[in-house]
């Protein structure tokens, strides 16, 4: 072999030395990841003759500020030549590698007719998952490798950090699947190919750490996340991330659920998207338990079951008897609320016309719907309050949270974490990602809002009122008082909830409930 000069860091020998063959190299900032890729391309070209390695960045700019560039510099003289024209190296044994980027998903349709040998991937997460499977499948070998390299070629290299429109299908085929360092095999459906994830940190780059020792306080300086993200590579914790959801804080063991306590269930209509329905109780606090859910995916990210709404309503049925019996609650005096979609005339098909609306289908089975409150950037807002952690002035956990998860409910779990703000809209959630178990939830926390004062404003003791973040509808009153609820129910559920320290005396609320009502709206 020639001496390229390139000396890898353990944890880049780790993953040159490798025998999986679909690989995913990195996670915080410093590593010296994209050396690592560039270097692996060079080694598998001097070893093989004949061989196609062709490395990706999304976009052209990126491939070469990071990767041509430092080619020319990198790699040694009298190995090939670069051919700047056609944007790759041409090695004297008849190797090439080639860099390459793929800006759109339509743009992998370039690579069409290609064989690639060895597939190299820079940041990861910038790619979407189509384009990923689509390079994949080019991912084939007609030459004669040496049995003691086809443990790796044909192969695939990527490296990536958290975060980006990638972020959930390699978390979930990578981090989430196997452990660090360790190989597992795939399923012939998820392309059977081996994998390993391999995490590394700016502290198994010793030559940054010792040529620039302040690049660490740099980064300690960062707000959060970008000061953990960038640090610890944490996959639960990234750049653009909409809602600081962790399970260490927001998710508990089932709890019983006392008799007291208000049910509530929300529901996503899905169809040929998933469909998300979730059951809540209430605390003496006002604080929500999200205590079972119902998600109607096949599977795989965004692709719904197809259910009718009937079939829907039945499932729901029957879970509910189970968490009955399981739980010891009722579901007679549960408050079901529900997305504005539900209570519109669905076509029919069979008959033309008009069809019933979810919620008129429902109730036919004794399931009986209420509107939610969908207004979006009050939402984010509440569901960001619902989320946030109570601290001391020294930064310490003093409290709980007032949205907390059970451990068993695995889609809040897995999707809520992986919501990112819009690139361009900031005050938006990107609604192209898996969204619908953040939509349910939010009919929970938008029934039961909190109070968001500004910041270092206080009101004075004349101004102290009902303050709601949005005046509810005069039917959400109407609609409890006409299933006979308590009206301890109702000032709980959207007044005393939301109260700025109001001075009234708790019995001249409930003596005067059109008062209430009045006031609020």
């Amino acid at each position: 072999m020639i001496d390229t000069g390139y000396r890898p860091f353990p944890k880049q020998a780790e993953m040159h030395g490798s025998l999986a063959n679909e690989i995913l190299f990195g996670g915080a900032a410093g590593p010296g990841k994209s050396h690592a890729l560039r270097h692996d391309g060079l080694d598998w070209c001097l070893r093989i003759p004949g061989l196609q390695v062709y490395l990706f960045r999304r976009t052209f700019p990126e491939l070469e500020k990071n990767h041509i560039i430092p080619s020319l510099t990198e790699f040694p003289q009298g190995v090939g030549t670069f051919k700047d024209a056609k944007r790759r190296w041409e090695f004297h044994n008849g190797s090439m590698l080639h860099f390459c980027h793929c800006q759109y998903d339509k743009d992998v349709f370039n690579y069409q007719g290609a064989e690639i040998h060895l597939l190299l991937m820079d940041e990861l997460t910038t790619f979407t998952e189509f384009q990923y499977d689509y390079l994949r499948a080019r991912v084939r070998c007609t030459l004669d490798i040496p049995e003691r390299y086809r443990c790796r070629v044909p192969g695939i290299v990527a490296a990536s950090n958290p975060g980006g429109v990638g972020h959930e299908f390699c978390k979930r085929r990578w981090v989430d699947f196997v452990r660090p360092g360790e190989i597992k095999q795939a399923t012939r459906k998820e392309g059977g190919m081996r994998r390993a994830y391999i995490p590394a940190l700016l502290a198994d780059n010793p030559i940054m750490m010792e040529r620039d020792p302040h690049y660490i306080d740099r980064l300690d300086a960062l707000p959060e996340p970008y000061r953990t993200a960038y640090k610890e590579g944490r996959w639960d914790l990234f750049i653009g991330q909409a809602f600081d959801f962790c399970r260490e804080y927001h998710v508990t063991a089932p709890l019983k659920i006392p008799e007291y306590s208000q049910i509530y269930s929300t529901f996503d209509w899905g169809f040929g998207a998933p469909f998300s329905w979730g059951w809540w109780w209430v605390d003496a606090d006002s604080r929500g338990y999200r205590f079972a859910e119902w998600y109607g995916w096949s599977g795989e990210p965004n692709k719904g079951l197809r259910y009718e709404d009937s079939r829907i309503g039945e499932g729901v049925l029957q879970r509910e008897r189970e968490l009955s019996a399981q739980y010891g609650v009722s579901f007679a005096r549960a408050i079901r609320l529900a997305g504005p979609d539900c209570f519109q005339k669905r076509p029919d098909y069979r008959g033309g016309g008009q069809g019933p609306s979810t919620a008129e289908v429902f109730g036919g089975l004794g399931i009986y719907l209420s509107p939610g409150d969908a207004s979006r950037e009050i939402k984010i807002r509440q569901f960001r309050e619902r989320l946030r952690v109570p601290r001391d002035p020294e930064g310490k956990q003093n409290g709980l949270p007032m949205l907390m998860v059970y451990e068993t409910c695995d889609q809040f779990i897995r999707t809520i974490p992986l919501i990112q703000m819009h690139t361009t809209r900031i005050e938006e959630i990107d609604d192209s990602g898996e969204d619908h178990v953040f939509d349910e939830a939010c009919h929970f926390v938008m029934a039961r809002p909190i109070a968001i004062d500004a910041p270092g404003k206080r009101k004075s003791q004349s101004d102290r009122r009902i303050d709601f973040i949005e005046r509810p509808p005069v039917q959400d009153y109407e609609h409890y008082a006409s299933h006979e609820h308590n009206i301890d129910d109702i000032y709980h559920q959207r007044a005393w909830a939301t109260m700025a320290g109001d001075e009234l005396e708790e019995g001249e609320i409930r003596r005067d409930t059109g008062r209430l009502i009045h006031d609020v709206v």
